[in-house]
């Protein structure tokens, strides 16, 4: 049945791969559109806190919600932060370098930093990159 309609199959897809990727369409729709009402309604179930990249599996998740976040997973790999003011993208605990493989500082931690915010990576005076910081 999988195979190409001309080997004499059916020409049917690979439905796993078609399923997450159909998964993959919705959860990047619950991460940009906020403002639709599906997406309030699954934030108002699933993740009150607003941001579904952090949103946890559930006490008792639907077959399709758990397909979400494994879909999610997939779409993590290649997602990147835009920086914007910085203030909610964590130095070490979010994807947000560009042009790198993972998105993710590659220094270790400072003790006591772990929290810390883009936006701390700013000059004052909002003239680019503190090189010092």
């Amino acid at each position: 049945m999988g195979r190409p309609k001309t080997m004499g199959g059916l020409g049917f897809r690979d439905f796993e791969n078609f399923n997450l990727t159909l998964l993959g369409k919705q959860a990047w729709r619950l991460a940009v559109n906020s403002n639709c009402l599906w997406v309030r309604l699954i934030r108002a179930k699933y993740f009150l806190n607003g941001d579904f990249m952090a949103a946890s599996m559930g006490n008792s998740p639907s077959y399709t919600w758990r397909g979400t976040l494994e879909a999610r997973s997939t779409l993590e790999r290649s997602l990147r932060r835009r920086i914007g003011d910085g203030l909610e993208t964590k130095i070490w605990g979010h994807a947000w370098i560009p042009g790198t493989q993972t998105g993710r500082v590659i220094s270790p931690c400072v003790a006591g930093r772990e929290k810390m915010c883009v936006a701390e990576l700013f000059r004052p005076n909002g003239g680019g990159w503190d090189r010092c910081a």
